[in-house]
């Protein structure tokens, strides 16, 4: 069998600022700079890497992943696109979309093991950074969302290094149908078992798409 294995365009890091869009003061480290490594990989992330807030952290997202692949799609949108961790992500990718992810999926990176956990949630520091408020909108309707991974061995990796594919879930729940059961197909029972039954998605997100489909009532997912 033919080995999977995606190239890094880059890998990423920033430092926590205080930015204004609107009425809003906040902070985040979603401008990131792409570093040559090699990085430690710990358990909650790269070190050195910063979070503003406890929820956008945490061993169930421990590295922010976004494919290269959909650059293209967003540059005729805005003025001030850039071309390095377009959407605040740890690692930029060649290749591995939604459709091809899967949660619990188990992926070698340098010294360090992998796991996709849940699709990127799109907030409203996404529409911020590139001051279109729409973009959340537009990000949760093609689905190019990016998507989360939890660290199952620590270690040194770098923007040489490929992402390779060592243990490929065998539920096949991909990040795409878990985007297509959060915010559109909400409350299709088959879909939502689907995604539901797979362990390996973080709890957070099981909780809150269990909760939505009991509840019958859309969440904002803010």
């Amino acid at each position: 069998m033919h080995e999977q294995q995606y190239e890094l365009k880059s890998l990423n890091m920033g430092k926590t600022q205080t930015y204004h869009f609107g009425k809003k003061v906040y902070r985040s480290a979603i401008k990131k700079e792409p570093v040559d490594g090699p990085i430690f990989l710990s358990k909650v992330g790269l070190v050195g890497d910063e979070q503003a807030y406890e929820h956008h952290g945490g061993e169930n997202k421990a590295l922010c992943l976004y494919p290269y692949d959909h650059y293209d799609h967003w540059k005729p949108s805005f003025q001030n696109m850039i071309d390095t961790a377009q959407f605040g992500e740890n690692i930029t990718v060649r290749g591995l979309t939604e459709d091809k992810a899967h949660i619990g999926d188990i992926f070698s990176l340098g010294e360090a093991i992998i796991q996709v956990s849940e699709p990127r949630n799109p907030c409203y520091k996404l529409a911020a950074k590139y001051e279109v408020p729409s973009l959340i909108v537009q990000v949760r309707n093609t689905g190019y969302t990016g998507f989360l991974l939890r660290v199952l061995r620590e270690g040194m990796i770098s923007s040489n290094d490929r992402m390779v594919l060592i243990e490929p879930h065998p539920q096949q729940v991909s990040v795409a149908l878990v985007n297509d059961v959060k915010f559109h197909d909400r409350f299709n029972p088959d879909k939502v078992n689907k995604v539901l039954h797979v362990k390996e998605l973080s709890e957070s997100l099981h909780r809150a798409i269990k909760e939505q489909f009991e509840s019958g009532r859309k969440n904002g997912w803010g």
